[in-house]
């Protein structure tokens, strides 16, 4: 979609299909190997932890906005929908918070909200 080629994906402990695709090689956690240098276990612990802090994201996903089943015709526009819908939702989250922020500090000058808005 975006024109960017991504070398090597992290999966999770679960993924269960083929290690490469082309030219890109996809990683699961696994015990580090012995000929590994130390730079490469840290990079490769810092991919898969990164991974794992997405997983909530990607589990409210699937339930919340049903990524488990496809309703349009091809996967793009389901998981572009899902994530525009979790972006908003998030946006107006942190407007709200702003808006009551503004508001407090409005009260404590004497200036009512009928004429701030």
């Amino acid at each position: 979609m975006t024109g960017k080629h991504i070398n090597s994906p992290a999966a999770d402990r679960g993924y269960r299909g083929v290690r490469q695709i082309g030219y890109t090689k996809i990683l699961i956690p696994d015990v580090p190997k012995a000929k590994d240098t130390c730079y490469q276990k840290r990079k490769k612990h810092q991919l898969f932890c990164k991974r794992a802090g997405i997983e909530p994201t990607i589990g409210h996903l699937k339930s919340d906005y049903r990524l488990s089943r496809n309703f349009y015709k091809g996967d793009a526009v389901n998981v572009l929908l899902a994530a525009a819908a979790y972006n908003f939702k998030r946006t107006m989250r942190v407007l709200l918070w702003f808006i009551k922020k503004i508001s407090v500090n409005f009260d404590f000058t004497n200036f009512t909200l009928k004429y701030s808005f």
